[in-house]
This record gives structure tokens, sequence and C-alpha cells, in this order.
């Protein structure tokens, strides 16, 4: 048969003989039965030419009306179904075979009886024989035998050889040949499984279902899987079996730690138990140098054995001296009496010869290993003298012969019978000099007595009740003059109170020298120690400011004022820093990049160097809290149930300035004295004293000052003006400033508030300072007060910090 033709609803489809077996069923199957399950419930097979079905298990197929469960053949004019649907085998023609299908949807057809299997079976004639050739694909049961057959030996072993021989096809043609390799590939497999397996080279045939697959082979460890085995194609599987590890016996000549791949296995000489392969192998024996080698383990079981060459990590030393018997020490430790040969750790060691009645005599000796080297012979002298030399006062340096030999009180070895010149200096105090000559091994004892050489050193200090110290030791009040010795001493004054001064002085013979202080207590120290001028991550300057008191407000029939201005006391204790410009464009879009401060008519807010605009105090406050952590600072704001607030106490962090900091800063004018107005305390408007609402501005804003020309329509560049009395820009003029306090209106108060931060909550924040759209005298007066919520064009800020 050439190919096989399947005529269904849609049209014919040929199948060849390399497409078999054919799956039958529904959804998934390569001919699809209308309404019948997802699935195969049969396969069409060919062998030599001839047409099998196979039922898939579990499936309920009918074969001209008899329910089949093994492969069965087909002729012309059979009919397979599955349910309502159907299989006709029409007449070959042309070496051709057709396949009709109909699914069941297009009427009613006339199907065959359903007839017992054992009723067929049983009947005679040549349909009867047919039917039996048929079946010999599949298993078969038990057939009666007709009446009146004769038993026929010779027909038995045909139909049991023809059984054998069905049994094995219907395995062929059922199983599934599967590829099973191993590393390494001489290794013994075995298959388990509830059917039988034939091999053929590395590929076995197997019926579908599970299999254990196991393989082994000597000096590796068994390896096994399991295997699920389907009808489909080109199936392998592999198993890889691990080589035993090796036994290997380290053979070394004195004890040593044995090290593989970096794990400590033990100690040598021993055998190790290690997986098979290239290792690196360390060994660390005493005296020995440190081995590393590369170690290849054969495994599987077997032993070998490493031997290395291990390089000893000493050499011998032979020493000798004259006269012979001297005791040698290395290190020292006694190792015997000369003539000696011993044996050294390389490296450098102290070598010394003790002989009673000569002088000691000690060197150092560079070993190298494996490498014998002799010493001597050592000619041994007779013994130094000593010599105890203390001088009043002590600390004198003294050098013997020029060559500096340490300070008093220092006991000297001076060689015998030689007079030596003894020299002892100390500053302020004249050189004494002596000649020593001493006997052999003659111990002496001398005392030298130094002359000073004084100076006068005068001391004025405030408060003049102060106490003075020289070198750790009182001599009175200040203001007084002192005669010290002309060497470097040590002087505090010292006052309960009081930071303690400290300082150094030499004093010089005939020349009258001064020391003049005045104490500060701690916090002006502190003061003092803090820089003045700060320089921030976003070039911005900050300037300390003053310490001290002052009446924020105004009196209640200043002109202008407004009942927002109450007066109270303000007094600052702790030092803070305030930027000396308004934060810039420029320097606000390195926090936020994409910020525009827009314009107003035809003038423009956006240059870097203008004062940033368009702000909300949220974002003032954020670009606070991102200074800080520039700097390592600790934020001054956190988020609190989504507000951004201060976090208290107010840290050293980067914030605004707080409204009671904003107007001291704003009005000082130093001597006591507080501004009214950034100028002064008058009016009019001084010429060039900022940036207001001038003539330049008509067309901007309703109200100006007449007369007076500031060169800036809007916002000006920032520093175009003159500072105030602090050295601050802008604090009257160019832009209005977002400060710390949430904004409130209080009565006057007489109590001093210390370092006021404001109220605790609010839902406006204060707003200080005229701005270039202001021209009243309410607006330009230092004390005036406003609030707000939102952004405006005229609103931008200035930073400040605490300086602790």
């Amino acid at each position: 048969m050439s190919e096989l033709i399947v005529r269904e609803a849609l049209g014919e489809r040929r199948f060849t003989a390399t497409d078999f077996p054919i799956a039958v069923g529904g959804q998934g199957s390569a001919i699809v039965m209308a309404g019948r399950p997802e699935g195969a419930e049969a396969y069409l097979g060919l062998h030599e030419d001839q047409l099998f079905v196979q039922p898939a298990d579990g499936a309920e197929v009918l074969h001209n009306g008899v329910p089949v469960r093994n492969s069965t053949w087909l002729r012309s004019g059979d009919v397979i179904n599955f349910g309502a649907a159907r299989l006709r085998l029409l007449a070959q023609r042309d070496n051709q075979r057709v396949v009709e299908v109909d699914d069941g949807s297009s009427g009613n057809i006339t199907a065959p009886p359903i007839i017992d299997p054992s009723s067929r079976l049983a009947g005679g004639g040549e349909d009867d024989a047919e039917r039996i050739d048929a079946l010999q694909f599949r298993p078969t049961g038990q057939v009666q035998a007709r009446p009146g057959a004769t038993l026929d030996v010779k027909k038995i072993v045909i139909g049991l050889a023809a059984a054998i021989a069905a049994v094995v096809l219907w395995f062929i043609f059922t199983a599934t040949s599967v590829a099973v390799r191993t590393d390494p590939a001489e290794a013994v497999v075995d298959i388990e499984g509830s059917l039988p397996a034939l091999r053929f080279g590395d590929r076995v045939l197997l019926r579908p279902g599970d299999y254990l697959i196991k393989a082994t082979r000597e000096g590796y460890s068994p390896a096994q899987l399991q295997a699920k085995v389907t009808d489909e194609s080109n199936q392998s599987f592999s198993l890889k079996l691990q080589k035993l590890p090796g036994r290997v016996r380290v053979d070394v000549p004195t004890q040593a730690r044995v090290t593989v791949d970096g794990k400590v296995l033990g100690d040598a000489p021993g055998e190790f138990t290690i997986a098979p392969g290239k290792h690196t192998i360390v060994i660390a024996a005493a005296r020995y140098q440190p081995f590393s080698g590369e170690l290849e383990v054969m495994g599987e079981g077997k032993s070998q054995t490493y031997k290395p060459q291990l390089v000893p990590a000493w050499a011998e030393v032979t020493v000798t001296s004259e006269p012979a018997g001297a005791k040698l020490l290395v290190n020292g430790e006694e190792r015997g009496v000369t003539p000696l040969t011993t044996q050294i750790l390389a490296g450098n060691h102290p070598i010394e010869l003790q002989l009673e009645g000569f002088k000691s005599w000690t060197t150092d000796v560079q070993v190298k290993a494996n490498e014998p080297m002799s010493l001597g012979p050592v000619r041994l002298g007779l013994p130094d003298g000593k010599l105890a030399l203390r001088s009043e006062p002590s600390g004198a340096s003294v050098s013997v012969g020029g060559v500096y030999r340490g300070q008093t009180p220092v006991s000297l070895e001076l060689r015998p019978d030689i007079s030596h010149n003894v020299v002892l200096t100390l500053p302020g105090y004249e050189a004494a000099t002596r000649q020593i000559s001493l006997a052999a091994g003659e111990n002496r004892a001398l005392s030298v007595p130094l002359s000073g050489v004084f100076g006068e050193v005068t001391v004025q200090a405030q408060p003049a009740d102060a106490e003075v110290f020289v070198n750790g030791k009182s001599v009175g009040a200040a203001n007084q003059k002192l005669r010290l010795v002309a060497t470097t001493h040590d002087i505090e004054i010292r006052k309960t109170g009081f930071v303690t001064y400290k300082t150094s002085i030499t004093p010089r013979p005939g020349v009258s020298q001064k020391i003049e202080t005045t104490l500060l207590t701690p916090a002006q120290a502190k003061m003092a120690q803090t820089p003045a001028l700060i320089t921030n991550k976003a070039d911005q300057q900050l300037k300390l400011m003053p310490l001290g008191s002052f009446t924020m407000g105004s009196p209640r029939r200043e002109p202008g004022r407004r009942a927002n201005e109450a007066q109270r006391n303000v007094q600052f204790k702790r030092p803070f820093y305030m930027g000396v410009s308004e934060v810039t464009n420029g320097q606000f879009r390195k926090f936020k990049s994409e910020h525009r401060s827009g314009i107003v008519g035809q003038h423009t807010l956006d240059l870097d160097n203008q004062p940033v605009v368009g702000v909300t105090w949220t974002e003032a406050a954020l670009f606070c809290n991102w200074l800080s952590q520039q700097e390592g600072l600790p934020p001054a704001y956190e988020n609190k149930n989504g507000r951004l607030v201060a976090v208290q106490p107010l840290t050293t962090g980067y914030r605004l300035p707080t409204d009671a900091e904003w107007e001291w800063a704003a009005r000082y004018q130093g001597g006591g004295k507080f501004r009214r107005y950034p100028w002064g305390d008058a009016l009019p408007v001084a010429p060039r004293s900022g940036n207001y609402a001038d003539v330049t501005a008509r067309l901007l804003v309703q109200d100006v000052i007449p007369d007076y020309d500031d060169g800036f329509a809007a916002t000006a560049p920032s520093g175009r003006f003159p500072p105030n009395p602090l050295g601050l820009l802008d604090l009257g003029g160019n832009v209005a400033e977002w400060v710390h306090d949430y904004y409130t209106v209080s009565a006057d108060s007489s109590e001093v508030a210390v370092d006021p931060t404001g109220p605790a909550d609010g839902k406006q924040h204060v707003i200080r300072g005229s701005s270039w759209r202001q021209s009243s005298v309410t607006d330009l007066r230092l004390s005036a007060r406003d609030f707000g919520d939102s952004q405006r064009n005229d609103v931008g800020f200035r930073v400040a910090r605490y300086a602790e």
C-alpha cells in the first residue's frame, strides 16, 4: 500500500507509511471525530502493507459491531465505531486504501449489530476462518475445538510458535525504542518494570509505563532514575555515575598539617579519603618551609601514596670563640658552649656569647634555609667598666666622646683603662663636662649638679584673681613677673567657671617676655571656636548670628502697624547660622531640576541668579531636608500623617529661619539698637536700599514708590543691593520669604521667650519681608508679618540652621 486516503466532511487527506501509527479520537488526534472526548481512542497501524486497528487503553471501540481490546486486522468494508462516530474501510484501489470518516452528524447510518465475540468465533465457514487470521495479531482467548477434531502435535507446535510470534509482533508494534546511555559507557544497566525489555545495542524496546533504570560499575557509586516511557519516538535517558573517592597516603618525614583545597584534613603521616580529580595540597610542618603542590587523585576506591619533598626551614650554624667555652645564646635561649654546631631557623636572630671574666659579645645573624654557615673564631675582650650617672636636675642629655648615650639617670658601659670625655647638657642650664677613666669590671656612681640660665616672663590675665601654673605647679595669682629657667615651660591660667588658658614659652636671658589673656566662659569659648562663615553643598554662604535679646514686634502707635505684630521679649541662647542671600533658581534646581519660576509681564523670574519663587512652604522645607542629606546632617522636618512638620526638638539640619530669628537678623543694627526699615528708621526710601515696587514696575503693580527707581521691574539678581549690618542681603525687598513658624495672632507679652519656634500646629505659615510688588509703609517695615499656604511669584526663602 503506497498511501491511505482519509475522506472527511471538509475533504480528503493522504497519509504515507511514515505517518503511522495514526491517532483516531477527540481533539488532539490526527483523525478528529466530532463529539468525542479529548485524546486518542485508537490507532491505525500498518504492518507489511496490512492495516490494523489498536484500541487505546480503556477505550470502547467496536469492530464490525464486536467490542475489541487488542490489535485487529482490517479488510475492505470493515466498520469501526467510536460512539456515534464511525470509520469505514472502502475497497482498495491502485495500491491505495480509503477510509471514510462519518462523525454521526449527517443523519442515521445503519450500524452492524453488536455481536458477542464468543458466538462469532464458534461459527464455521470462510468468514470465521478469515476472522481467526485477523485475530492472530492480538492476545487470543480459549477457543473450543470443533467436535470430532483430532489432536495434531505438529499443528499445536506451529500454533504455539504463531502465538509467540504474534505476541512478539504485538510487543514490537506497541513498544517504544528508548536510548539508555551511561557515563562511563561501560556501566552495567538494569531496567526494572512490570513489562519486559528487549535490548538492541544502546537502545531498548519498552512498552509505555514507569521503569526504574539502574547503572553500576566497579569503582563508581551506583546511579538510578525513575523513567516514564511514553509512545513518543526518540526518547532517551542518561545516567552519570560518580567515581568513588580514592585513599591517599601522605608520607612526610615529620608530623605535619595537611590541607586540601583550603580544607584541613588532619595530620600526616596518614591516609586520607579524597574525591577524585586534581586538588591543591598544602603541607605545614614545624621547622620546614610551607609546601604547596598539585595532587591528582585516581579515585575509584584505589589507594595511592603522595610523598612531597619538604625543604628544611633551618640551617646548621657553627660558632667558635677565643677563648673556647663561651656560653651561646640564640634569641635569649641557651644552646651550649663553644665550639658548637646548632640548628637555627631561617631569619634574623640575635646571638650572644658569655664567658665569666670577659665582655659579652652580641651580633645579629641572617640565616638562610638549608644553607650551613660558620661564625668565628670570636675574640672575647675584657669586661667594660660601669658608670651610674645622675644629674641635678635630671633629664640631661649625656654624650661620651661626642656620641649620644641617653638621658640622666643613665648607666654607661665604658672601655677600661681609657679616659672618656663625658658631657651633660640640658636646655636652660650650662653644660657640664667630666673626664672619666674606669678599670676593667669597675662599677662607679657619679652625680653632676647643673647651673641654670634664667629669663623673666610677665603674666597678665583677666579676671585678675586667676591662678597661674608652671609645668603643672601653682606659682600664685596672675599679673606677676616670673623668673624661669631658659627652657620651654607649659603655662596654664585657671579659674573656676572659665575655660583654662594654655600656652608654652621659652624664657631667654636678658629678654623680657609677656603672656596676656582674657579667660572665656564655656559659652564664649564655644562661640569663639564656631566658624563665623560656612558654605554648604548648594554653594550658599551662611553667617553665624550674634546672640542676645530684643523686643520683637512693633508698638501699637507705630504708623502702618498691623494687629499681628504683638510685642514680646525674645532671647537667643542657641547659636544659629542664617543664609547670606535668598535661595536662587540655580541653587533650587540642584534639588528639583524641573522647577520654573515663570515670568511676569515681559520680565522673566527664572534666571539662575534670581531668587526662586513659585514654591510652597513644603517645597522649601523639602529643599532644606535635601541639603541636610547632602551633608550628613539630621533632617529638620519629618512627615507625619501626610504633613511635613518640624522635628522636636529642632536638629542641627538645614531649616527655614524662625519668625524671631528673621526679625532679629533683619532689624539688628548693633549697640543695642534695632532698625524699623531696611535702610534705617525713617522715610523716605533711601536710594539703592532694595528692590521694591518702583517706577519701573508701573505696568506690573498698581501702587509704586514715587520717584524711586531700583532698576528692576520684577526680581533682581541676588546681591545687587548693599548688605545689612550683619552682612545679609535682600532681607528687605526683592522677594518676601517663607519662615519656619505656623502663623498665629498673639497678644503682647512681657515674658521672655528663649529661642522660640512658633506654635506647635497650624494651617498657614508666616511670610516675612517686603518684595518687588510692595510699596506701602506697612509692608516696607521689618516688623511686618504676612502669611499664606500657597505659592506666589514674589515669595521665596533663605535657609538657616543651628550651629550645635
